[in-house]
């Protein structure tokens, strides 16, 4: 029988994602596609990056992708995304890096978590975020598994992957400790978050961005805002999935990264971020990351953010209770 030349192709493809992912030296994961959860016979997957240097501090990563997905059979993992991004030079210069943003972490010795979540228009807010604590409460229940400390787990995004992480560090702990199920007797909170490049006000973005972005957001939200005054019971779920009406003085310490250049995610969504918490009185730091677009950099800078992240990280998750 003869080979059909789609596999033939699919084969000499996926050779070549192979063989440049080890020029470029990717971290392999030590553990991959672990089940942190299901969702009706759909396993929700994590992958798991263990330095031989761990410091006992953990740190969930998110991949940004517009929270959506085409929803067809060869969708690329949202745990994976960041690579293919690099190999099909989607960003060339990854926000100063030529690797996965939480590389740094991993060097300094912090044991990442990579994980995926639903996507719209399948799935809408909240979905995915209630998927992104599930995640943490699986981790935090396996910590010892893992050799880190429960207490100590920090997150680091971008794009849509940065408003999930912010919001693990803001929204109302969900742990259930009258729950059949173990894992979700665990917190759902992160002592400590990295949004990159993170969108913050979907309210503002749907009613005041003039390049288009409601309809796109109507998928993620699920209802589009289109004749209805202010005051219509619509602005509410535009409200709800703003992650600067979500703020209050507990929420976990910041720093909040965006490029000047950003123009898929303007850098304003950041700043409102940053003014929130100023208001609420939270621990943040916010830098605006000068040529910097959504995804690359346009002229070398002396602050690497995600070296810096690093650094940050490991400051903010010693000082956590």
């Amino acid at each position: 029988m003869k080979t059909p030349i789609s596999i033939v192709l699919t084969l000499f493809l996926l050779n070549s994602i192979v063989a440049e992912e080890s020029a470029h030296n990717y971290l392999k994961p030590t553990e991959k596609n672990v089940v942190y959860g299901m969702d009706h016979g759909s396993a929700l997957l994590l992958d798991v990056y263990q330095p031989e240097n761990a410091n006992g501090y953990g740190v969930v990563f998110i991949m940004g992708t517009g929270f959506t997905a085409y929803g067809e059979y060869d969708d690329v993992p949202l745990k994976h995304l960041d690579v293919t991004l690099h190999l099909n030079k989607v960003f060339p210069n990854f926000m100063g890096e030529t690797y996965q943003l939480f590389k740094p972490m991993y060097d300094k010795g912090f044991t990442i978590f990579s994980i995926n979540h639903r996507l719209a228009p399948k799935f809408k807010l909240p979905d995915q975020i209630r998927d992104a604590q599930r995640a943490v409460q699986f981790i935090r229940y396996h910590a010892e598994d893992y050799g880190i400390d429960p207490k100590k787990i920090g997150g680091m995004g971008h794009s849509s992957g940065a408003t999930m992480i912010a919001f693990l560090g803001m929204l109302d702990d969900i742990a259930d400790s009258d729950s059949y199920d173990p894992v979700h007797r665990e917190s759902s909170r992160l002592q400590a978050v990295v949004p990159i490049s993170g969108l913050h006000d979907f309210h503002r973005a749907a009613t005041k961005d003039t390049r288009g972005t409601g309809a796109f957001l109507g998928t993620i939200v699920g209802r589009t805002i289109s004749w209805q005054p202010e005051g219509h019971p619509v602005y509410e779920a535009y409200k709800g999935a703003s992650v600067i009406e979500h703020v209050t003085a507990d929420d976990a310490r910041m720093l909040i990264m965006h490029g000047t250049e950003d123009s898929a995610v303007p850098i304003w969504h950041s700043e409102a971020l940053a003014a929130a918490l100023s208001e609420a009185s939270v621990a943040h730091e916010y830098i605006a990351l000068k040529g910097a677009t959504h995804g690359s950099l346009v002229e070398p800078i002396d602050l690497v953010p995600c070296d810096y992240a690093a650094e940050w990280m490991e400051q903010a998750l010693a000082q956590a209770n």
